[in-house]
C-alpha cells in the first residue's frame, strides 16, 4: 500500500463518514469504514497499484467469492455481507485489528485470526488455489 500522509486524513475521514452514512449509520463499524476509506484513498494515490480491486480481479478471471476462504461457510458469508464485506478484496483490505473487532462483535471466537482469513484472501486474489480441499473442488468447477 502506498504511503498515506497526514494531509490525507481529512479525505479519509470524509470517505469513512460517507461509508457510514451509506450503511445507515451503524454503530461499532468505524474501524471497517476507516479501513475501506484508507484503501480507497491509497488506490487513488497510485492508480496502477490496485492489488485488491474487485473489478481488476474479475477482469483477470479471479474468483471473488469469500466462501473460498477456509472456514467461511454460508452463515459467515452472510454475516460478512451484512457487514459490507462481500468480496475477497474487502477481506484482504482489512487490518488484523479491524477483523479482530468484527470477529469479537459477531462471536467467532478468534476464528478469523486462527484461520488467517486476510492472508487467505490475499492468496486467492494473487491466483493461488484455495487452502481447503472442498474449496479447491468448488473453485475448479467455476
Amino acid at each position: 500500500m502506498p504511503q498515506v500522509l497526514p494531509e490525507h486524513d481529512d479525505i479519509i475521514r470524509a470517505r469513512a463518514y460517507q461509508f457510514w452514512l451509506e450503511e445507515g449509520r451503524p454503530h461499532g463499524r468505524h474501524d471497517i469504514h476507516w479501513q475501506r476509506a484508507l484503501a480507497s484513498v491509497a488506490a487513488t494515490l497510485v492508480p496502477e497499484a490496485k492489488p485488491f480491486a474487485v473489478a481488476s480481479a474479475a477482469k483477470a478471471g479471479v474468483v471473488t467469492d469469500v466462501s473460498l476462504i477456509g472456514g467461511i461457510g454460508p452463515k459467515i458469508k452472510e454475516q460478512l455481507a451484512k457487514a459490507g464485506l462481500a468480496a475477497l478484496s474487502d477481506i484482504a483490505a482489512l487490518t488484523p485489528a479491524a477483523l479482530a473487532a468484527l470477529d469479537a462483535k459477531l462471536g467467532w471466537k478468534g476464528r478469523s485470526a486462527r484461520e488467517a482469513w486476510i492472508a487467505q484472501a490475499k492468496d486467492l486474489i494473487a491466483g493461488k488455489a484455495p487452502r481447503a480441499k472442498t474449496d479447491k473442488a468448488r473453485a475448479e468447477r467455476r
